[in-house]
């Protein structure tokens, strides 16, 4: 699904803006929309969902024009966002009912299929409860459930593990894993690197307004260099530094301590070999040599440019 904007303006008390972005969300992925908050990563969904009108642009979504195609488009989208907006006197089963009725089904339609979503999202016990009794897990698995009602081929979800304990965050990942299983393509906007790193295939980087990186989560993390070799060597000195920093696949190197040496690599062979050997050949002695891949902490840091 290609998901594209063009100059979008929506103000908020301020005019905020979205330069010409265009997502590749891929079949059958879980995409991360990933940004600090205030990056635009909630205006772009509110646009997209068609809660938000944009003051200038377009927006297409799988080649269809959100502004005359709209109800095609909503068809293929189920929507959780960040405020569920549910009755605290409903139970869980008649929002879904009603929820169902809007979206066109019948009352028996809606009776059947809120029953088997209930259970999928772990509710299925908590049916005739209140909502106002419910937690806000169980409210973000209540807005999946809703939003699985017309069969999506797209999930959207803001935050979804926002302000959630361990517990509820394990939960909510296995029930998109489940969805994703089942063929339905995942799209969630987060600031939480470490769950995007933990759920997404995929990741696009909002900053500003404008997508400063796309692609998968392994390429994401390696913007800057394919991994990170440290290496312990005796006898290590500035000349042999100079050497290591000279080979044609080092990006750069930082000294961690007198005798440790952090190689930020960009290569897809195996060059662990050529560097021990340079050392050894220049009068060190390798005692420690390990290669681990950028977490994806450090790419964002890294394509947003942020200092701390």
């Amino acid at each position: 699904m290609a998901i594209s904007t063009k100059s979008l303006y929506k103000k908020y008390g301020f005019r905020f803006v979205l330069e010409n972005l265009s997502l590749n969300v891929e079949k059958g992925s879980i995409y991360g929309f990933l940004g600090q908050n205030g990056a635009g990563k909630t205006t772009t969904i509110k646009l997209l969902s068609g809660l938000s009108t944009p003051t200038q642009g377009q927006i297409f979504v799988d080649g269809m024009d959100l502004s005359s195609d709209s109800g095609k488009i909503k068809q293929i989208l189920g929507l959780v966002p960040q405020d569920s907006g549910f009755y605290d006197e409903r139970t869980a089963l008649s929002h879904m009912v009603y929820y169902g009725r809007l979206k066109g089904l019948s009352k028996k339609e809606s009776l059947e299929q809120s029953r088997v979503l209930l259970d999928q999202v772990g509710l299925g016990n908590e049916m005739f409860k209140r909502v106002g009794y419910f937690s806000h897990g169980m409210k973000t698995r209540l807005g999946i459930a809703q939003a699985l009602l017309n069969d999506p081929k797209v999930l959207i979800l803001d935050e979804p593990t926002n302000g959630l304990d361990p517990v509820g965050i394990r939960q909510i990942r296995q029930i998109l894993r489940e969805c994703n299983n089942e063929g339905i393509t995942i799209f969630l906007s987060s600031h939480n690197l470490l769950e995007i790193q933990e759920m997404c295939t995929h990741v696009g980087i909002l900053n500003k307004g404008k997508l400063i990186a796309e692609s998968t989560i392994e390429k994401i993390r390696h913007l800057e260099s394919n991994g990170v070799i440290t290496i312990g060597v005796y006898n290590l000195s500035s000349e042999m530094i100079s050497l290591i920093e000279n080979m044609e696949f080092v990006v750069k190197t930082e000294l961690k301590a007198e005798h440790i040496l952090e190689i930020f690599v960009n290569s897809r062979k195996d060059v662990k070999p050529e560097i021990n050997r340079l050392i050894v050949e220049s009068g060190g002695q390798v005692f420690k040599l390990i290669e681990n891949s950028l977490s994806l902490e450090d790419a964002f840091f890294d394509a947003t440019g942020i200092k701390l």
